[in-house]
C-alpha cells in the first residue's frame, strides 16, 4: 500500500506542477488580452461555460469527500489500510485532474486566435 501512497502522491506532485504551470502562462495572458475579447470567447462558447461549471462542482465536491474521510479517519482512530488507502487518495487525486482539466479549458479560451 506504501506504492500506491508514492504513485498517488507523485501523480498529484505532476498534476500540480502542470496546472502551475498553465495557471502562470493564462495569468500572463490574461494581463495581455482585451477585457472585452476574454468576455465575447467566454460567453460565446456555451460549452466552455458548461465544462467550467461541471468542472467546478467536481472539483468542490472531490475536495468535500476527501476531507470528509480525512476528517472521519482522524476522529475515529480508523488506520488506512488495502482499499482504504485507495478509497483515500482517489477523491483528491480526482479534484486534481479536474482542476487541471479547468485550468486546460481556460488555457485553449485565452490562446485561441
Amino acid at each position: 500500500m506504501i506504492l500506491i501512497s508514492l504513485i498517488s502522491v507523485t501523480l498529484l506532485l505532476i498534476i500540480a506542477a502542470i496546472a502551475t504551470y498553465l495557471s502562470v502562462k493564462n495569468l500572463l495572458r490574461w494581463k495581455e488580452i482585451e477585457m472585452d475579447t476574454a468576455r465575447a470567447r467566454v460567453f460565446l462558447d456555451r460549452s466552455f461555460l458548461r465544462a467550467n461549471f461541471k468542472l467546478t462542482l467536481i472539483a468542490v465536491g472531490l475536495v468535500f469527500l476527501h476531507f470528509i474521510l480525512m476528517e472521519y479517519i482522524e476522529l475515529t482512530g480508523f488506520p488506512l489500510e488495502r482499499v482504504f488507502h485507495v478509497v483515500y487518495f482517489i477523491p483528491f487525486l480526482g479534484s486534481m485532474v479536474a482542476l487541471l482539466m479547468l485550468v486546460y479549458i481556460w488555457y485553449k479560451l485565452l490562446y485561441r486566435k
